[in-house]
């Protein structure tokens, strides 16, 4: 793994060093504004958590002050069940009701019964409604209409008086629609026999008491969920999806965030021992960090405003010091070539600046200009030298001389009737003019191929059946140019080279044909053959010839220094099966 990453560390650091200088600034910027991007995430990562602190010690006062308040209110509720309960006019009606009385007395124990009950919810807002049963399972009730809620938790409830065996009960159940009860049984004091004279039962609307609470949040979502064992049973009505929120805690007070459909919730609990309630404080993240959510991204879109603005900058002065440097390294490239005709070009791409970059460029073209003169200087002087060594060589030999006497020869040998012999003074004497014209060094494939034909004759006289050539030669090729000489120096090596070594008869044959707009030349031979070290060497000059004949290796440069470095020469040979060699030129006519 360490090795992994450390290869991959270079890897980075050579991609780095070899990329273009305004890669390499756009580079530098991003990551400094990457890294102060970075400073400013972290510094908002801190502000937030410190905001998260301030938000939980502040819900955590509200919420323990709310749940003080609730149990409060409670409280009071309670003692209003025990000031019932110890009631003298209540205890005393409902010991009537276990004797045998007439319709009329009950029904006026029910309307005093009503009277009292309804005395004590007297200003409480928060009682929705007060219900007595006697043993005999008779309803009295004072307050708001009669409840289905109550008829639907009658027995539970007195179930849980009875539990509770006189001291008050408070039930509370998710299907009460925020409906909490208070509930204990009365019984006969007088003369302490605690006989069981009814069940009180008091239902408390907890909406009213929660509305009256402060608010930790002023938004429109969020509020207060009570929950108990069973799980909640009380929520306020704009908090949604509470069915989804965990209730468990291992902390009797804390907080924490959830996530509910997509949604992050901010809760603060708080476990009380009253009734072993805990009491929940849901905050949206939404509505919470609304503020701090557009401030983020403002930060965001301002640094992105900057980043962008870096870049253009950063693009824009790199170009003013890349796009010489790049002129520059297209020119140098072109030199590397060969090409030093680029003053024009640099003089159009003149850099006026006296800076560094300047004085590079400056002083390229001088160099280039100084260069150029230099060439110019020894081509000049090259050529002189070749002129001088070439007219000293034709002054040794007399051409008129040399062919006057060809002639006398020739008509000698006709004369004689020797006519093999006029043939071979004949084919020299062709073979000679073109050796010695010095007119043009670039002629048609017609003219190679009569020079060929005329060096065969010669040849075929010496060797006689041992010697098989043939011509192979497209039409449409024949007026095409190709400097001279080419192909008869090839055709005199597989002589040398291939029949010399031979005891049986040589095939030597010449083709010419015509394939996507270039000349191919081949000159085969069925000789000894040629290793692949051979070849190489042959390739790259380091073998002479035999005598004073062309090399491979001149015929490969004269073809490139006339057509370019993508034409030449090509040797294909295996031992023991001949030599073939190719020769690639473009088919120009004029």
């Amino acid at each position: 793994m360490k090795n992994k990453i450390t290869n991959f560390v270079l890897y980075l650091h050579n991609m780095y060093n070899n990329s273009k200088i305004k890669y390499k600034l756009i580079t530098i910027i991003s990551i400094i504004m990457l890294i102060c991007l970075l400073f400013t995430v972290v510094g908002f990562q801190f502000a937030f958590n410190m905001y998260d602190q301030q938000i939980y010690r502040k819900s955590s006062q509200v919420l323990i002050m709310s749940s003080k308040q609730i149990e409060d209110e409670l409280t009071n509720i309670e003692e209003l069940s025990f000031n019932i309960l110890k009631d003298s006019v209540l205890q005393s009606h409902l010991t009537r009701t276990k004797e045998e009385i007439s319709k009329y007395e009950q029904f006026q124990i029910e309307s005093e019964i009503w009277e009292k009950l309804t005395s004590f919810i007297g200003n409480e807002k928060y009682i929705q409604s007060i219900y007595l049963y006697d043993q005999s399972g008779r309803e009295y009730r004072a307050g708001s209409n009669h409840s289905k809620r109550i008829d639907k938790m009658k027995d539970v409830l007195i179930d849980k008086a009875v539990g509770g065996n006189g001291s008050n009960v408070w039930v509370s159940d998710a299907k009460t629609n925020n409906y909490i009860y208070s509930t204990r049984q009365i019984k006969a004091y007088k003369n302490l026999s605690l006989e069981f004279l009814a069940t009180l039962i008091i239902e408390v609307n907890l909406d009213e008491i929660i509305k009256e609470l402060p608010k930790v949040w002023d938004g429109h979502e969020g509020g207060i969920i009570i929950s108990n064992r069973q799980g909640p049973f009380y929520r306020e009505e704009n908090i949604f999806n509470y069915e989804h929120l965990v209730y468990s805690t291992a902390d009797s007070q804390g907080y924490f965030i959830q996530k509910v459909k997509g949604r992050s919730f901010f809760i603060t609990y708080f476990q009380s021992p009253y009734s072993d309630w805990t009491y929940w404080n849901i905050i949206p993240f939404g509505s919470m960090f609304a503020k701090v959510t557009a401030m983020k991204y403002i930060v965001i879109f301002i640094f992105l405003l900057l980043y962008s603005g870096a870049i253009f900058l950063a693009v824009k002065f790199s170009r003013h010091i890349t796009n010489p440097i790049e002129n520059l390294v297209s020119s140098m490239k072109n030199v590397q070539q060969g090409d030093f005709n680029i003053s024009e070009t640099l003089k159009l791409h003149d850099y006026g600046e006296k800076d560094e970059v300047g004085i590079l460029h400056h002083n390229f073209y001088t160099m280039i200009e100084r260069i150029n003169e230099l060439i110019k200087e020894n081509y000049e002087k090259q050529l002189l030298i070749k002129d001088t060594e070439f007219k000293a060589l034709q002054s040794q030999i007399n051409p008129h001389f040399l062919y006057n006497t060809l002639e006398s020869i020739n008509w000698l040998a006709k004369i004689n009737k020797q006519q093999q012999i006029s043939n071979m003074v004949e084919s020299l004497g062709y073979l000679l003019r073109n050796a010695i014209s010095i007119k043009e060094d670039v002629i048609t494939l017609r003219e190679e191929i009569e020079i060929v034909n005329h060096y065969v004759t010669i040849q075929k006289f010496r060797f006689e059946e041992r010697l098989n050539f043939n011509l192979y030669i497209d039409e449409q090729v024949l007026d095409c140019k190709l400097p001279k000489l080419i192909i008869q120096p090839l055709v005199e090596n597989s002589i040398n080279y291939g029949l010399e070594s031979m005891i049986e008869c040589c095939h030597i044959s010449v083709s010419a044909y015509k394939a996507d707009g270039n000349i191919h030349l081949i000159v085969e031979d069925n000789g000894v053959g040629i290793d692949e070290n051979q070849i190489s060497k042959i390739i790259k000059g380091n073998v002479n010839s035999k005598g004073n004949g062309i090399g491979i290796k001149n015929i490969d440069s004269r073809i490139k220094l006339v057509f370019g470095e993508e034409y030449g020469v090509k040797i294909e040979s295996t031992l023991n099966l001949g030599t073939k060699v190719i020769i690639v030129i473009p088919c120009e006519t004029r």
